[in-house]
């Protein structure tokens, strides 16, 4: 039994290792496409890393890029199979974001207009200029510091 960095037993570890029944999609040796229990619509699925990765910041590089690989293809399995007239990729990493289950998941989620999607972003709202600037310089040294 895997757990997640709570210390709870992580149902995706289940499901990755075959002891928790899920409808999976799609496979490879690094991720896993499945159905949520309680998709928003049919077409909606999750992507996982197979090994246990907690959020999006205990996500290494070669995983984030065969989880990405698998999201791309999910989109592009979802327009064929369900065809929708837009998609939301969305990765929730926290509490406070609403992640839910503490393993690294990414929805696909096809969308239609006067769908039970709420709608995502907040009202229009002018940024302080100087603040933006801020932001701006503290996320390049952040950048550059990770390089490397």
């Amino acid at each position: 039994m895997r757990v997640d960095h709570h210390g709870v037993d992580c149902v995706f570890c289940r499901i990755a290792d075959g002891t928790e029944p899920a409808r999976v999609v799609a496979e490879t040796a690094e991720t896993l496409t499945f159905l949520p229990v309680r998709p928003v619509h049919p077409g909606h699925v999750l992507v996982v890393p197979r090994r246990h990765v907690a959020d999006i910041w205990d996500l290494d590089e070669e995983t984030a890029a065969a989880v990405g690989t698998a999201v791309l293809r999910a989109a592009h399995a979802v327009r064929a199979a369900h065809r929708p007239e837009g998609l939301n990729v969305i990765q929730s990493s926290g509490a406070v974001a609403t992640q839910s289950v503490f393993h690294l998941h990414v929805h696909v989620v096809p969308r239609y207009q006067g769908d039970r999607m709420p709608y995502l972003w907040p009202a229009k709202a002018e940024g302080d200029p100087e603040l933006l600037d801020e932001s701006a310089r503290r996320l390049r040294s952040a950048l550059t510091a990770r390089r490397h």
